[in-house]
């Protein structure tokens, strides 16, 4: 078993998992949670179930986010840890297993005075699939509650993906913020997929803010182990003046269940002085036990 544990850690030192799960991959791809990936499983933790036996880092400076999703037995559900980006909110616990059909999950980062708890439910049937969750969060700086609620209809070779989401904060401030969004994505090629999505944001309370959000992007697998991202995003504020517009590429390495992401820093084009990678994900899927 310790040999085995170690063959693991060794190749995750050179590879990642043909899932795609890092905060790497979705930072070129700024397509937020309305794709799934692994990371998103802080909003549903009931996602957990699609990332058996997994293991994924991002690296910048350092070692900036990690973590492990394992199912030693199917029936029992999935279990995982799994480190925030946010250093300082600590670490998360989390739990999924399918109950009469449904995707049911919890996450927990039991840190003092940053204590973070989520429940999520989800249901996939015939082309249809809803999320929803809770969570709540109780830090030294801020404490907020957040209610999301998302629904995937495929048709054909399309994803329609409406979700909307509803984030109260009660300190240091008191406001509400609610998100209307929507997503259209389609498959490509054989794992690849292009997405236009546009999402409104408005803020009531002590902050009062509006804004909107249009976002494009593409994933395109160009052979077997070469795949090319980029994701653009266009922000306005509620005049929709002022627009801030940002474009960020990306590569993939994809070999067997290994997998290696790299976000490409644009700047680098204009500035020899910078660094041409923005951060590096590694993903292993190390199968079952």
């Amino acid at each position: 078993m310790s040999k085995r544990l170690l063959v693991i850690v060794l190749l995750l030192v050179i590879g990642a998992n043909s899932i795609w799960a890092n905060h790497t991959r979705m930072s070129a791809l700024m397509s937020g949670d309305y794709i799934d990936d692994i990371i998103y499983t802080d909003i549903y933790p009931q996602h957990l179930l699609m990332y058996e036996n997994t293991m994924f880092l991002d690296v910048r400076s350092g070692p900036e986010d990690f973590g492990i999703v394992a199912t030693p037995d199917a029936k029992y559900g999935v279990i995982a840890c799994w480190q925030n980006p946010v250093l300082s909110n600590g670490f998360n616990l989390g739990y999924a297993i399918k109950v009469f059909n449904f995707d049911v999950g919890l996450s927990l980062s039991p840190i003092k005075d940053n204590t973070r708890f989520g429940v999520g439910f989800g249901r996939a049937f015939f082309d249809h699939r809803i999320d929803a969750s809770f969570l709540t969060f109780d830090g030294i700086q801020n404490k907020w509650h957040k209610v999301t609620a998302r629904y995937v209809r495929r048709i054909r070779d399309y994803n329609i993906v409406p979700k909307y989401s509803f984030d109260y904060v009660f300190e240091p401030y008191d406001y509400g913020t609610h998100r209307i969004g929507v997503m259209l994505h389609r498959l490509i090629l054989n794992e690849g997929f292009v997405f236009l999505g546009a999402e409104y944001c408005f803020t009531r309370g002590d902050i009062e803010y509006d804004s909107t959000r249009i976002n494009a992007g593409v994933e395109l697998k160009l052979s077997r182990i070469l795949v090319l991202r980029c994701g653009i995003a266009e922000n306005f504020d509620g005049s929709f003046e002022n627009a801030q517009w940002q474009i960020e590429p990306g590569i993939g390495l994809r070999i067997r269940d290994f997998s290696i992401d790299v976000h490409l820093n644009k700047d680098r084009f204009f500035d020899k002085e910078q660094t041409i990678f923005k951060s590096l994900g590694l993903d292993f899927g190390f199968g079952r036990f």
